[in-house]
Order: structure tokens, then C-alpha cells, then sequence
């Protein structure tokens, strides 16, 4: 059964998760000889309906069905992580704010029809699925927005339900609008009513990468602290 997802709620298989730099088993930080943080056996992100604490620092995310390349990231203090793959601040609050890794193929022809409707294929390159979130009927799409994530080239689109948007007749209601199904995750992605998301598209050697990022924050300390997060992950293609 195909499972039902937003920024905060995702649903999935179990992500593996290195953190680089994590104490050897003497107690010691592992090193090379240079004094670079060796990345110790692979340990698995913590797999919960409910967020979970993680420690500051930086990991290693490996490719799986979320994601097409292994990337690494450095978590501020008090991040979470939800089903192994969903990274947030102060979830299920008005200040949450948080991203994840995803791949997109397809997205609904419609938002507010989502799975009641049609599914729109999506061709492979960065400029097909900007072009189709810029089209789809429902959500306020804004952009392309030509920047970078991860060392590697991306565009930007932004998404919000504009503020007078009856979704009363939609398929999820007053719960939002349905942007997409993703087959490799098996999760919709639900676009909520008082968020502002942002879809980064990279290019990554001809590869698409997606990177969903935002949420319902109010806090300035947690846009700046979801923008250093961003800006510290390097894609290994």
C-alpha cells in the first residue's frame, strides 16, 4: 500500500547512516595519520514513527531508494531524524523546519486531485521536472531559481498553497495538496497548508538528485540553522 507522507511525516525503509569522526572503541576520536576523522563501521540512522535525537556532527548518507548518490551533512545541536530518512528542528511545532533526500519521476497532473487524478511522467533532466512543479495546478510554484547544493549545479522551486485556496474539494482536504508519489521511496509528498517548501533539483553528472527543504518555521534561528545544514552537504557522484 502506497503510504502517505509530508515534510515531517515520511514512511519507508530503514537508511543507513556513517558518522564521520565518531570516538574509535578505546574512547578516542578515530584519525588518520594526518588528523582527518576516519568514518567508522556503517551504523544505521535510528528508524522511528517518532523523531529521534541525533548527535551533532557530520555523516555520511548513503544512496539507497531515497537518493541516487551518496552525500555527506553536518547536523547542528537538537536535529531529529523520523523513519531513517526525514532530518528536522523542533518537529511537530511552529518553528519545525528540516529536509530529506528523495527521487522523483512522475508527479500528479493535478495537486489537489493527487492519486484521485492523473499521474504527469516526468522526463529525466533537471529543466523537465522544474518545468512540470512550475505547471501544476494547485500549489503557488515560484522560480526556477538557478543555484547549487552540494558542490554540484541546481535549480530551485519554491511551493506554498496560496492563502485563499479552498482545499475543501481536494482529495486530502484541509491537509493540503498531493505533489507527488515516489515509486523508489514508496511516499507521497503532501504540501501542507501555512508552509513554505523549497524542491532543489541538482544536477549531479546527469544524474537528478531532489532535496525537499522547509517547513512551517517561524524561527529565524532555525532558517539559519536548516541553511547551514544545506550548505554543508557535498555530494560524492
Amino acid at each position: 500500500m502506497k503510504r502517505l507522507a509530508t515534510l515531517a511525516l515520511v514512511i519507508a525503509t530503514g537508511c543507513g547512516a556513517t558518522p564521520l569522526g565518531s570516538p574509535s572503541a578505546s574512547g578516542s576520536p578515530g584519525a588518520g595519520a594526518t588528523g582527518t576523522p576516519t568514518a567508522p563501521a556503517e551504523t544505521a540512522m535510528p528508524y522511528s514513527t517518532d523523531p529521534v535525537a541525533i548527535e551533532a556532527g557530520a555523516y555520511r548518507i548513503p544512496s539507497d531508494e531515497w537518493s541516487v548518490v551518496d552525500f555527506t551533512v553536518t547536523f547542528p545541536e537538537d536535529w531529529t531524524v523520523q523513519y531513517g530518512h526525514v532530518f528536522a528542528k523542533d518537529p511537530d511545532t511552529v518553528d519545525e523546519i528540516g529536509f530529506y533526500a528523495v527521487v522523483v519521476d512522475e508527479i500528479y497532473a493535478d495537486a489537489c486531485e493527487g492519486d484521485a487524478g492523473e499521474v504527469m511522467d516526468v522526463g529525466p533532466s533537471v529543466d523537465d521536472l522544474a518545468a512540470a512543479l512550475l505547471q501544476q495546478p494547485g500549489p503557488m510554484a515560484s522560480g526556477p531559481v538557478e543555484t547549487s547544493l552540494g558542490g554540484y549545479p541546481a535549480t530551485r522551486i519554491d511551493l506554498a498553497i496560496p492563502e485563499n485556496f479552498d482545499l475543501a474539494a481536494c482529495t486530502y482536504g484541509d491537509i493540503g495538496l498531493q505533489i507527488w508519489y515516489s515509486a523508489p521511496a514508496d511516499k507521497y509528498f503532501v504540501l501542507l497548508r501555512d508552509t513554505a517548501v523549497s524542491v532543489y533539483i541538482v544536477d549531479v553528472d546527469g544524474q537528478r538528485q531532489v532535496f525537499v527543504t522547509g517547513g512551517s518555521v517561524t524561527s529565524d534561528d532555525n532558517r539559519r540553522e536548516l541553511q547551514a545544514a544545506l550548505d554543508s552537504i557535498a555530494i560524492e557522484s
